[in-house]
């Protein structure tokens, strides 16, 4: 490897990161167009779903910094992230699966084992 960022990883990494920043801008406007829907459950509702993807908007973005960086927590985590994509036929589960070979090619291992 010479102590270079594997392509991949790098090309991962700002997917994550735009995934990332992409779901907090999606979960800040359903939680603030929560206030559209009325009141009551829906209202709640709304909110509730805004703020989960807020959260998973900020796993995201945190799983690209990580990987960005080398850190085996990062890989793990978006090991984690594509097996649950492997749930989401069709599309989703030919991403999942192309990134979790990549993630667990021995040379992507050994430079997340390095940092």
């Amino acid at each position: 490897m010479g102590g270079e960022k594997p392509t991949g990883i790098v090309v991962l990494s700002v997917l994550y990161i735009i995934e990332g920043l992409i779901g907090i801008a999606m979960g800040a406007v359903m939680w603030g167009g929560s206030s559209a829907l009325g009141f009551g459950l829906a209202k709640s509702l709304g909110a509730a779903i805004g703020a989960v993807v807020i959260i998973i908007g900020l796993i995201d973005f945190l799983i690209g910094y990580g990987l960005w960086t080398l850190k085996p927590w990062a890989r793990m985590a978006a090991i984690i992230f594509a097996i649950i994509g492997l749930i989401n036929f069709p599309i989703g589960t030919i991403i999942s699966i192309i990134v979790l070979w990549y993630l667990f090619k021995p040379e992507i291992k050994e430079a997340f084992a390095k940092q």
